[in-house]
This record gives structure tokens, sequence and C-alpha cells, in this order.
């Protein structure tokens, strides 16, 4: 799947629930694919959420755009 949900927000904002991410675009930082303090790789943000059921929705919605492309 291209688009996977962070847990939490990726930018610290604490009224995030939720991070959808693009994994063909991955964080790097000094040359190296970044990852957060718990191991986790980062990827380019595509949006944060409130709660956690509209990142599944909006990460289901992209991934079967992508899949029907």
């Amino acid at each position: 799947m291209r688009y996977k949900i962070f847990n939490g927000s990726k930018s610290a904002h604490c009224c995030f629930d939720a991070t959808v991410m693009d994994t063909t675009k991955p964080e790097i930082i000094g040359g190296k694919h970044y990852a957060g303090r718990d191991g986790q790789l980062h990827y380019e943000t595509v949006c944060e959420c409130f709660n956690l059921e509209d990142a599944k929705l909006i990460c289901d919605a992209l991934n079967a755009a992508e899949a029907s492309t």
C-alpha cells in the first residue's frame, strides 16, 4: 500500500491523532531515511487528522485510487 497511517501527529500538534503518509516519498535527513525514536520510518505527510477514523477513510480512498490506475 502506498499510503499508510502514522499514529500521532508528525508535526507534534496535540490536536491531531493520526498522520497519513506517502510511502513513495521517504523523508531523508543527513542522507538517510529518517526513523523516529520508535524506529518507525517517516515519509512525506499527505495530511494530519483529528481522529484515526478519518485518517483510515482518507488512506483507504487514496490507496483505492492508486490501485485503480
